[in-house]
């Protein structure tokens, strides 16, 4: 993995640059190809438009703290923000590359490299922002739910789809896998059970990834703490934090002179001890 927070912010500047362009370019007002097109609402309903959204918006997160620990001094490290909703991101932004590369984009066509808007969203954000994620992240800094939480935002994005499909009359649905005209709700179900395990087994191919580390000079999977999201402290960055106390009573003053001195005694130890000292004298 590469520490250097530099080349991080570098990198980063470039993904926020791109992912920017490709954000702009989802609204259908520029250029993207096939001529511009009135602003209208419907961006909203394309799951590939608000993948988008999600990775410009932790793109500019994560970029905000590398820069400023740049400023701050530091040269290596890590990112430290967001990181669970940084993986979610990542699978979601992955799912958007794959599918379009395989089930509605033709990438054998000039017509596919052509169009700048279909190489901003779909081919260059999606790639560069998943090799942020494979160069620069942390080893061993998510829990073994993180796939699991992945799918919780496509859910979500159905339901939406479904909702918008009931409310508005002659809805044109965005997909074919989600088109219930077609399909009716057994098969657009079929459809999203499919997705949730392409979800789920990439978002666990990716948790394998983040858990390839290297230990005692050898590259192996540890799978120890896996229920934590954040990597455990060594016991001895523990043990060096935690200092011995000592007691009142083992503790003693000492004068100038370097000779030990004995505590102030309370008022009832005192007279009990001049009365001893008065006995003695008298016997």
């Amino acid at each position: 993995m590469i520490k250097n927070l530099t080349v991080q912010m570098i990198y980063r500047i470039i993904l926020c640059c791109v992912s920017a362009l490709a954000v702009l370019l989802t609204f259908g007002i520029f250029y993207a190809g096939e001529g511009p097109s009135d602003l209208t609402w419907e961006f909203l309903k394309y799951y590939t438009n608000i993948s988008n959204y999600f990775v410009f918006a932790v793109s500019v997160i994560v970029l905000a703290d590398n820069v400023k620990r740049v400023f701050a001094g530091e040269r290596e490290g890590y990112n430290r923000k967001i990181r669970t909703f940084k993986f979610m991101t990542t699978v979601m932004i992955l799912v958007t590359f794959l599918v379009y590369l395989i089930l509605l984009g033709k990438p054998f066509t000039a017509d596919f490299w052509r169009n700048i808007g279909n190489l901003s969203y779909h081919v260059f954000a999606p790639i560069l922002f998943v090799l942020d994620y494979l160069l620069f992240e942390e080893k061993k800094s998510v829990s073994v739910f993180a796939p699991l939480y992945s799918i919780i935002i496509p859910l979500i994005y159905v339901v939406y789809v479904f909702i918008l499909g009931a409310a508005i009359p002659e809805f044109e649905y965005p997909y074919f896998f989600l088109n219930v005209n077609e399909l009716g709700y057994d098969g657009v179900i079929l459809w999203v059970f499919i997705l949730v395990l392409v979800f789920s087994a990439l978002g666990y191919l990716l948790w394998l990834w983040n858990r390839f580390a290297k230990t005692e000079n050898k590259w192996k999977f540890d799978f120890c703490n896996v229920m934590l999201s954040k990597p455990k402290k060594p016991q001895s960055d523990q043990a060096s934090a935690e200092e011995p106390q000592e007691t009142a009573e083992e503790t003693t003053r000492e004068t100038s002179g370097g000779e030990s001195q004995e505590l102030p005694q309370s008022e009832p130890e005192k007279q009990a001890k001049d009365e001893a000292v008065e006995t003695k004298t008298e016997s």
